[in-house]
């Protein structure tokens, strides 16, 4: 099968004793084996989960109407080694609409008909909420929005990583090479020439966009979904087996997410901002208000930082204000407050915290203000509220609990999806 050494899972990390406990979107996260596993996951979790499933989706892509559109999309990308330009690459690379369209509603009609498939819709696919909550949908229709999402998402990476249009925050996100430069060419021949000697036969040319978008990603060095992963083994560790611990009756609040404040100056590890709302966050944690302190931020602020901004902050509150280490979980992949919020509450929904007691966000006053008024920014950027508001218990700090939602990809943010 086509991307074994990329796909399959092998159980490493068994002597944790986590590798049963379910994450995001119903999966084993420490289980996944490489970066690219995650990167694939996170961005493309159904394409991810048919590509373990050998024998059936050997026989769906080998149906005569899926081949005939295999053997044109295989052909296409195959004739791209005599691109010249950059719309040439970027027609080869991507999944065209009248590809799309048909594959969608033939491997939905094939999957409900396979056991195994139908199985994987069940246990794994909808309970996930990759794709939202499954409110009306038919297991079929869930199936169907989520492969096509999966090649729209493909094509967002390839034409914002590839082609250089812009990403939704180009001043942190965009390309890192000048699309005009005739040298260029020569990198996206070096891509294409990679993914095809991934593509055997014209069926894996199912894998052929999918695998662009991550060269691509890979080098623009954008992999951030998967930096630091897996973190319930590794930076959250020490923490995740407290909570499991943890008398939560014992404080007002489950925990307390302290927004960060990115550096303008590039080299800076972590801002004046993030020092003064870490001091927030160590003052509130020594009162007894939380028992735990979520510090969220990726590699973002300035363009192409090489620090992250979570570990910088849980750095500082542990070095410079005392705060133990197994206090202090980490989301090292937000690159906005939307994500912030929607990231700490992916963490609570899966941590093992409990699900009626409110946690607190603290930052500055305007900060805090914006937090109790971005429910339309978070409707207009993820599609959806990732938490519910409390009340604003002083200047700088706000009740909040996750809602369930919060676990739906992102698909045009392929650096936190």
């Amino acid at each position: 099968m086509i991307l074994i050494k990329y796909f399959k899972i092998t159980i490493t990390l068994a002597t944790l004793g986590i590798c049963t406990l379910h994450m995001s979107w119903a999966q084993d996260y420490s289980a996944y084996k490489s970066p690219q596993d995650w990167i694939i996951a996170k961005n493309y979790y159904l394409t991810f989960l048919l590509a373990q499933k050998d024998a059936p989706m050997e026989r769906i892509l080998s149906n005569a109407k899926i081949d005939a559109i295999l053997q044109q999309r295989n052909l296409r990308y195959k004739n791209s080694i005599k691109c010249a330009d950059l719309t040439c690459f970027l027609d080869a690379f991507k999944w065209k609409q009248e590809e799309i369209d048909p594959l969608t509603e033939l491997l939905a009609d094939a999957a409900i008909q396979d056991t195994l498939l139908t199985d994987l819709i069940h246990q794994q696919l909808i309970p996930s909420m990759a794709y939202g909550a499954k409110i009306d949908e038919t297991p079929r229709e869930y199936f169907a929005k989520a492969i096509r999402q999966d090649m729209m998402a493909m094509n967002y990476v390839i034409d914002v990583y590839g082609g250089g249009e812009k990403p939704n925050y180009p001043k942190i996100d965009s390309i890192s090479f000048d699309v005009t430069n005739g040298a260029y060419l020569m990198l996206l021949q070096d891509v294409r020439q990679d993914v095809t000697k991934d593509i055997q036969k014209p069926t894996d040319a199912f894998y052929a966009s999918l695998l662009t978008a991550v060269r691509l990603l890979e080098v623009n060095e954008r992999w951030d979904a998967a930096q630091l992963e897996p973190l319930i083994a590794m930076e959250n560790r020490k923490a995740y087996e407290k909570i499991q611990q943890t008398d939560f009756d014992a404080y007002p609040y489950s925990l307390l997410l302290t927004l960060g404040a990115g550096p303008t100056v590039y080299g800076q590890p972590i801002s004046p901002g993030g020092m003064l709302r870490s001091r927030m966050a160590a003052r509130s944690y020594f009162d007894g208000l939380a028992p735990f302190i979520v510090v969220s931020g990726g590699r973002v602020h300035p363009y192409k930082t090489p620090y992250i901004e979570a570990v910088e902050m849980k750095k500082y509150l542990t070095e410079v204000l005392g705060v133990p280490d197994d206090a202090i979980l980490i989301d090292p992949h937000a690159r906005h407050t939307t994500t912030n919020m929607r990231n700490t509450a992916r963490i609570m929904l899966n941590y093992g915290f409990p699900k009626d007691k409110y946690a607190i966000v603290n930052s500055s006053v305007p900060h805090i203000d914006a937090v109790e008024k971005m429910a339309d920014r978070c409707i207009r950027e993820l599609g959806y509220v990732p938490y519910e508001l409390g009340k604003r218990i002083s200047d700088v700090i706000i009740e909040f609990k996750p809602k369930k939602e919060a676990l739906t990809i992102d698909p045009d943010e392929p650096l936190d999806p």
